[in-house]
């Protein structure tokens, strides 16, 4: 088994050229083709991706809005006749008192320990 190389037969393909001027025209002719199309096909799928996004967040405002209208809603029946009587009483005689004593107690007790 030798390692040289026959030059004989080689030399001349190596010269000739891969392909033909007309099959090169024709690969240029298949790309620009080829360019076409993926062209159409991004573009139409970034306008789906389009409708879709628009789709999607309308539906998502409209049901954050739904929901916080229902809870609008149903906090102004639960506190329209309750909230006169007892609720809205309790709440700020509550607060004013609970927290007025408990700032003052602390205030008073730290001094006494300095």
């Amino acid at each position: 088994m030798s390692e040289t190389a026959v030059h004989g037969s080689d030399s001349d393909s190596a010269d000739a050229p891969l392909f033909s001027a007309v099959e090169i025209e024709q690969f240029g002719a298949d790309d620009v083709q080829a360019g076409g199309a993926i062209g159409k096909m991004l573009s139409a799928l970034f306008f789906y991706t389009v409708i879709a996004m628009g789709i999607a967040g309308w539906w998502t405002w409209s049901s954050v809005n739904a929901h916080h209208a229902e809870a609008a809603a149903s906090r102004n029946t639960e506190h329209s006749g309750h909230a006169e009587h007892s609720g809205h009483a309790e709440h700020s005689g509550h607060a004013e008192h609970s927290g007025h004593a408990e700032h003052s107690g602390h205030a008073e007790h730290d001094g006494a320990h300095k």
